[in-house]
């Protein structure tokens, strides 16, 4: 029997309750009746987080609802109060035209509204799970938002690598910019929470009513945002046949080639090579595009993720290693990329000695080295040893049909990784409301943490499935140099 209370609690409501100790602990309600030998009415309550001694949906030897192990707990009705981080916004309050009336609102008092203006640093790795783990945590989706939310949550929860964007006084929109940095990102640091009519606001500020409500794709929505709305620099510089190109984020381009399962490194640098490209500068940040075409064609069926990018040989005028020696690189030859006995589809470059035996072999008398310049050249030693410069993975974007998720790095730890899904569920039918969702996902950290030929070989049918949904469905990879991400 399932009751309803007078149209104050309900199932799918969301409440607060007290635990043993005095803590306030919060939850959704699955079921509300009378149990055998009550007198009154209970609520099974499902927690954000395992509690000692719960259930997964038992009561006294009778199954009410199903949940996870340690997360059902069954309470007098009473003690249930509405989760006071949140109320059902009614058609009578400011609303935005294109939200329901039964999506979700955050609460704040004035002194709340006053701390909001203060900016928020990024969510630390001691806190980020016990704020974020749980449902109605990360960005509310809403309105095929999901491109949106992913990239969001990705960028800025717990990386600085962009919060220059939100400060730059030089910005083409400052209305956008003021509700990017008060209304989404504090927001998501200081309470774990964005709903839905935050993230609408900026929707409906970027100029087209397709950011609204159609499906679009993350990069996209980067180019408008930062290129055409707020007019901040770009992110990264390319050079390409000695002229620079600025742009917000980087397309794998290249053929189908013999890598049955290959690595973010390797598909860097064989896009970059084939196309003759070289980074002008270190970017601070580096988001790069997987090659997928559409929603259902992928280049690879399987893409390893490297967590860190060497991009030392794909500098310009950057001091490099021979690939012999490990002396000062003089000369560089992509026809010696695939060559088979050199490490095929590792960059090869050269200091002038091992060039010449090199191509001494009549086999690659027809190649065309090139000459390497960089400034203070000749000031250096042969036996110099040359800092390589590498980027640190802190998000990966996926997707699956056209539904994006993420993956998020949340500290320094090996397994500190969150998987966030803005639309994991879904409460009151066609016009409920979504219900984001983040869960923790250590496993990808130590699957990471493998040599990355070991990686390409594993048995996915036997692998956790985030795992599986990483390596398969990785749509966008997210890099930052830390060194870097506070001065641009």
């Amino acid at each position: 029997m399932m009751l309803k209370q007078d149209g104050l609690l309900e199932a799918g409501s969301m409440v607060e309750l007290r635990a043993r100790n005095g803590a306030t602990i919060y939850g959704v309600v699955r079921w509300i009746g009378i149990p055998p030998g009550k007198s009154e009415l209970w609520a099974g309550v499902e927690l954000d987080y395992e509690l000692k001694n719960c259930t997964d949906g038992l009561f006294e030897n009778q199954r009410y609802f199903s949940c996870d192990d340690n997360k059902g707990m069954f309470v007098k009705l009473q003690e249930c109060r509405p989760d006071s981080r949140f109320f059902a916004a009614s058609t009578s309050q400011l609303e935005p035209p294109c939200v329901n009336r039964y999506s979700v609102l955050h609460v704040m008092n004035k002194a709340e509204l006053q701390s909001n203006e203060a900016d928020v640093p990024p969510i630390p790795e001691s806190e980020a799970i016990e704020l974020l783990e749980g449902k109605m945590k990360g960005i509310q989706g809403h309105y095929n938002s999901c491109y949106l939310d992913t990239a969001l949550f990705s960028l800025f929860c717990f990386s600085d690598v962009l919060d220059s964007v939100l400060h730059c006084p030089n910005v083409g929109e400052q209305r956008i910019q003021t509700v990017l940095r008060k209304d989404i990102v504090n927001q998501l640091r200081r309470r774990g929470f964005v709903p839905a009519e935050n993230v609408m606001k900026l929707r409906n500020l970027l100029g087209c009513s397709t950011f609204a409500s159609e499906e679009k794709d993350p990069e996209e929505f980067l180019s408008v945002l930062l290129h055409q709305v707020l007019a901040v620099q770009p992110l990264l510089k390319i050079r390409s046949n000695d002229k620079t190109q600025d742009c917000y984020s980087y397309q794998i381009i290249m053929e189908k080639e013999d890598l049955e399962i290959p690595s973010v490194q390797t598909l860097l640098e064989r896009s970059f090579l084939s196309c003759d490209l070289k980074f002008d500068e270190i970017p601070s940040c580096l988001i790069i595009q997987m090659p997928r075409f559409g929603k259902g064609f992928k280049l690879f069926p399987r893409i390893v993720p490297s967590t860190e990018l060497d991009i030392t040989d794909l500098l310009h005028n950057s001091p490099r290693e021979c690939f012999l020696c490990g002396s000062v690189a003089e000369i560089e030859c992509i026809q010696c990329l695939q060559d088979p006995k050199l490490m095929p589809g590792v960059i090869k470059q050269f200091c002038q000695r091992c060039e010449k035996q090199v191509h001494s072999h009549k086999k690659r008398q027809n190649h065309h080295p090139q000459k390497i310049f960089f400034p203070l050249m000749n000031d250096f030693s042969s036996s110099a040893v040359i800092c390589r410069h590498k980027l640190e993975l802190f998000a990966v974007l996926c997707i699956k049909t056209s539904h994006y998720v993420s993956f998020v790095k949340y500290g320094p730890g090996k397994n500190s990784w969150l998987f966030f899904d803005s639309m994991a569920d879904r409460c009151g039918g066609e016009n409920g409301y979504n219900i984001p969702e983040i869960k923790a996902c250590p496993e990808v950290g130590e699957f990471l943490s493998k040599p990355v030929g070991s990686i390409g070989k594993s048995d996915l049918e036997k692998a956790d499935g985030f795992v599986e949904r990483l390596l398969c469905d990785s749509y966008m990879f997210m890099y930052k140099c830390p060194a870097l991400c506070l001065y641009r």
